[in-house]
Order: structure tokens, then C-alpha cells, then sequence
């Protein structure tokens, strides 16, 4: 009883000396920071969920990457900070919407395709917005674009939605969310709660960064692992590379297309919720005169496996023209030999997003396709 008073005593001692020498020495190094940026720039929306603020000018983060992230009044990402008018001075104006591979996550505006496109297609006098955020599915798509209608006041010509093979898992999953407030509300205190004690005391702040290297570790000998069966290679002879392809090739939230247990758990049904809201965004764009088109690109999964995906490649092609809407399949513009040559030729290694050469190429495709008549 005594060792544990005094082991309470010492370490009640110990983290008041830790508190006082962290607030007053350690937080000048700005460690809090530096291992858990904060994404403040990244905010929630009462219209459409989630959101950039706005004409903001910070840096942002993926992975390694850290770059240069600006947007414009309407919290779209930009190359600058800029008021947009209500109604365009410009011959045409057009909205590309989608998630994070439209966003350009991992790089600078300028960097991205509708960076590329924004500022080829303005010598020709016409305006490109990227309304994309990480995330986002066609719900709300529909909410963005029909608050930007009908509340911003928002005029344009043309929206080019990029539909993402995540879109299907994430419709299922908002339209759970109703359910799951008194959890968020957990997760929230949680958070607080930790965020707090990383801040304050750097015992715990070092401790935490120690478990989470290790168990980054950890992950990495598993995906090896992994790698090495679905490769069927040697373990010990299993490298980076192998395990980025891995990595890249092995995504649960692809699998619904191709993989029946995915395909009933949330497949079916999220299809079935971003049909509603596409049919929704396609008579919003028809009541308003602004010409919809629908593009669908692939992951690294469907490339490496060459997968026709039925479910999604021609539903959608379907859908289209039903609604008489104009259609893009991009799957055909990976369809190469060498499918490993391809995936890291154009996207971020172990990733499912574009790299650089990646965002380059679809801008040439969109510009051979989509703006060949501009």
C-alpha cells in the first residue's frame, strides 16, 4: 500500500513538472504540430456536410506530402484567394465536382487536372471551378450544387461530376449517420480529451509517437506479409515496392464492385442511394439549363485485376444515357500490358490517388475528349 502511494505521489510530481516544463519550453518547438498538423482548413457544413472555409492560405497534408492549399470565396480550392462573382464575365463558366482524386489531394492546385485545365481553358475565356472535396458523393453533390443554385445565386453553364468508386460505400454509410450522433458525440470528447493531453505533456506526447511507429511497423511486416501470398513470393525476398503495389491493389472500399460480401453490405444499397441523387443533380441541372456530364475513372485494384466491373462501368453508362447525359468511362485509358507499369506510372506510390504524371494525364484525356471542340 505504501509503494503505491508513493509510486501516485512521484508520478503525480512527475507529470506536474512534465505539464509546467511543456507549456513553458517544449511548446515553443511546436512538436504538437509538427507529428499532428491541424487541418483547420478542412471544416463541417450545415449544407452539404463538409467543406474547405474560405479564401484561406495554408499548407495541407497526405501522407509525406505537405503542399501549398488556397481557396477562393466560395471554399473551393484555387490558385489564389479571389472573389467569385454571381454571374460569370467570362464566355462559359464550369463546375467539376467529385471527392479527393478531383480535389487533387496530395498536391498543389496548380498541380492537379483542373488546375492544369483552369488555367489553359482560361485563355480561351472560360472559367473552371473545382467544387471537389475529399469525401464527398453524390449526395452531396446534389446538396452543393443546389445550395450554390439556389442560395449562393450561383450562375454557370456546365457541371462535370467525377464519380468515384468510393462514392457507392460512402452514400450507404451517410445515410447511416442519422443513427450514429450519440457516437460521433464519443469520438468528439475523445478526441478533445487526447488532443489535450498530447499538447500539454510531452511524456505523453513522445509515448504515443513511440506506439504509433511501432505499430506503423507492425502494419508494414503484415502488408509484407500479405504481399508475399498474393505475389507468391518469398517473404524475405518481398520489397517496398511489392508492398506499395499491395497496398495500392488491396483497398476494402473498392472491393464492392467485384466482390459479392462487399457488394451486400453496402454495394447494393449505396448504388441504389447515388442513382436517387444523381437523378436528383441531373433534373436540378436540367431546371437550371446547365449541361451535366458524368466521368468514372478507375482504382489501381480494377486496372491490376482488369475488371470489367458490370456493376459499375455499365450501370452507369446506362444511367447516362437514360438521362441523356453525357458519359466519360476513363477505364479504357488504363487499359494497358503492363498494368504494374501503369499504376506506378500514374499514381501516388501505395496509394489509390494520381500522382502528379497521373493528374497530367487525365487533363490531356479530358482535353482529347470533354474540350476537344473548345
Amino acid at each position: 500500500m505504501k509503494f503505491l502511494s508513493k509510486f501516485i505521489f512521484i508520478l503525480i510530481i512527475f507529470l506536474i513538472v512534465d505539464y509546467v516544463s511543456t507549456n513553458l519550453f517544449i511548446n515553443k518547438l511546436n512538436l504538437f504540430n509538427h507529428f499532428y498538423p491541424q487541418l483547420k482548413h478542412r471544416i463541417s457544413d450545415e449544407n452539404y456536410h463538409h467543406s474547405f472555409d474560405k479564401n484561406i492560405n495554408t499548407y495541407d497534408t497526405w501522407g509525406l506530402f505537405k503542399y501549398k492549399f488556397i481557396t477562393n470565396s466560395l471554399g473551393f480550392k484555387d490558385s489564389k484567394n479571389r472573389e467569385i462573382t454571381k454571374k460569370s464575365f467570362k464566355n462559359k463558366r464550369i463546375i467539376i465536382n467529385g471527392d479527393s482524386f478531383t480535389e487533387g489531394i496530395g498536391y498543389k492546385y496548380e498541380d492537379t487536372f483542373v488546375g492544369k485545365l483552369d488555367e489553359k481553358l482560361s485563355q480561351s475565356n472560360i472559367e473552371i471551378f473545382n467544387a471537389a472535396v475529399a469525401s464527398q458523393s453524390p449526395i452531396l453533390y446534389y446538396k452543393k450544387i443546389k445550395h450554390l443554385i439556389e442560395s449562393e445565386k450561383i450562375k454557370f453553364d456546365s457541371l462535370i461530376v467525377f464519380l468515384d468508386i468510393s462514392d457507392i460505400p460512402d452514400e450507404f454509410y451517410y445515410s447511416s449517420m442519422s443513427n450514429t450522433s450519440s457516437k460521433e458525440g464519443i469520438n468528439k470528447l475523445h478526441d478533445i480529451v487526447a488532443n489535450y493531453l498530447l499538447k500539454n505533456f510531452s511524456s505523453i506526447l513522445f509515448f504515443n509517437i513511440i506506439i504509433e511507429k511501432l505499430d506503423e511497423k507492425k502494419r508494414y511486416l503484415e502488408k509484407k506479409y500479405y504481399a508475399s501470398k498474393e505475389f507468391s513470393m518469398n517473404f524475405f525476398l518481398v520489397q517496398k515496392k511489392d508492398v506499395a503495389l499491395f497496398k495500392a491493389i488491396k483497398v476494402k472500399r473498392g472491393n464492392w464492385t467485384h466482390d459479392d460480401f462487399f457488394w451486400k453490405k453496402h454495394g447494393r444499397e449505396g448504388r441504389k442511394l447515388a442513382e436517387f441523387y444523381l437523378d436528383q443533380l441531373s433534373n436540378l441541372c436540367k431546371k437550371n439549363n446547365v449541361d451535366l456530364s458524368l466521368i468514372i475513372y478507375p482504382w489501381p485494384s480494377q486496372i491490376y485485376y482488369n475488371l470489367e466491373s458490370i456493376k459499375h462501368r455499365l450501370f452507369w453508362k446506362n444511367w447516362s444515357i437514360k438521362n441523356n447525359i453525357k458519359f466519360y468511362d476513363l477505364f479504357e485509358y488504363f487499359d494497358e500490358q503492363d498494368k504494374i507499369k501503369t499504376i506506378n506510372k500514374y499514381f501516388i506510390e501505395g496509394d489509390i490517388h494520381w500522382n502528379k504524371k497521373g493528374h497530367e494525364y487525365i487533363y490531356n484525356i479530358l482535353m482529347k475528349t470533354y474540350f476537344s471542340d473548345f
